[in-house]
């Protein structure tokens, strides 16, 4: 076990600590012998009343509208207690095909092009959480609690497209260097991208933190869909041209000056690259700017493409 300065605590569940142990049960009503019922048992809760994110009591599939904890007590201390953790397995798995055509520079041009067709799926995004921007590594909230009963955390643990999914991306580079007397040495080059949009999510805060955006849930606000991740459907496909001009000039025997220019998004693409998926602000606070121009930097995009714009300059080769 080792616990940093902010007390955070790092452990396997399994084998380090006590884990829960709950029971269902209808709100009240006594909870197994519970002290706060007249019982005898102090190691045993009182009856608790889970809510959502929309800050609605919530029952199970039996009708329970409550719950207990049975190991009070012990729940949470050192040394294993033959107890599952009741965590699902963290999922994350990336499968991509390339395509390349390459050619090295020979007769005044070379060309490289690459399309990949990719799938990232699953539960889990990493140390960094891209969908909220959560940069806590190894201490994101993403494992925090067990599913439990009543679905409070949507489908957190449900396996999907993740947020940084991206299914097609094509590159192109393409130069060209003349070798006539008049224009000797000038370089013309061009870059070409496009890629697929990235899955929106419908992000629900979460009941326990009343944190934003941590929740997957379905389009209708509820998990009876096959998967929440990316619901509500992707954001806009976009691209770009890039070009670039190089021309040196030879001063003399060991001297040369070259006259740069670069050009990027020559055809001003505007395109919107992410939108804001927090549906609240906190629990049972709805979000004004849902589904708007994200106003945070996502998957290191910002809101909207940048427009055109270009890059000038000088090299002094000696």
């Amino acid at each position: 076990m080792f616990v940093n300065p902010k007390q955070f605590v790092y452990f396997d569940p399994n084998v380090a600590a006590g884990n829960p142990i709950d029971a269902a049960s209808v709100a009240g009503t006594p909870c197994a012998s519970s002290l706060d019922y007249g019982g005898t048992d102090p190691n045993v809760s009182a009856a608790s009343v889970p809510f959502d994110s929309n800050f609605n009591p919530v029952s199970d599939s039996s009708g329970n509208n409550a719950f207990c904890i049975l190991n009070r007590l012990t729940a949470g201390q050192a040394g294993a207690d033959g107890v599952a953790d009741g965590f699902v397995d963290p999922v994350r798995v990336y499968k991509a095909v390339e395509f390349e055509v390459n050619k090295s520079f020979s007769k005044n041009w070379q060309l490289r092009a690459n399309h990949r067709i990719a799938k990232l799926y699953g539960n889990y995004e990493g140390l960094f959480r891209n969908d909220n921007g959560q940069s806590d590594p190894n201490i994101t909230s993403l494992f925090d609690f067990t599913e439990g009963n009543f679905n409070l955390l949507g489908q957190q643990f449900a396996s999907g497209v993740l947020n940084s999914d991206v299914r097609h991306t094509v590159n192109g580079f393409f130069s060209y260097t003349f070798g006539n007397h008049r224009i000797k040495g000038l370089t013309l080059g061009t870059a070409l991208r496009y890629q697929t949009g990235f899955p929106i999510n419908n992000l629900h805060a979460h009941p326990a933190y009343g944190n934003s955006g941590e929740l997957p849930f379905c389009v209708d606000d509820t998990v009876n869909c096959a998967s929440a991740r990316g619901a509500l459907g992707r954001t806009n496909s976009f691209g770009s041209v890039d070009l670039s001009v190089r021309y040196p000039v030879r001063l003399s025997e060991k001297l040369t000056l070259s006259f740069l220019g670069d050009f990027f998004n020559v055809t001003n693409n505007r395109s919107l690259l992410n939108v804001n998926q927090l549906h609240q602000t906190t629990v049972g606070i709805p979000n004004a700017d849902f589904l708007k121009p994200a106003g945070f930097i996502r998957n290191n995009l910002d809101s909207y493409q940048r427009p055109f714009h270009a890059r000038f300059g000088l090299k002094l080769q000696f």
